[in-house]
């Protein structure tokens, strides 16, 4: 019995260390997002977003803005 509890034990530790392995290597993503629309002229129209941000675009003043990722794009 006192073995199995050790089993577990060490199972469950490596699991939390690889967990923790993932979160370290998550955590090293881009600083900012490239966002890119096309406007209602057919120009192209480019600007950079932080990474926790969303990009929208406006058709009817052709500018994109950055909001945050649980906002929703009303324009």
């Amino acid at each position: 019995m006192t073995r199995w509890i050790a089993v577990f034990g060490c199972a469950f530790a490596m699991t939390l260390v690889a967990a923790a392995g993932f979160d370290a290597h998550a955590q090293k993503k881009a600083t900012s997002t490239a966002c890119a629309a096309t406007a209602m002229d057919g120009k192209q129209t480019k600007w950079r977003c932080k990474a926790g941000q969303k990009c929208c675009f406006s058709w009817l003043s052709n500018k994109g803005t950055c909001i945050a990722a649980s906002d929703l794009c009303l324009f």
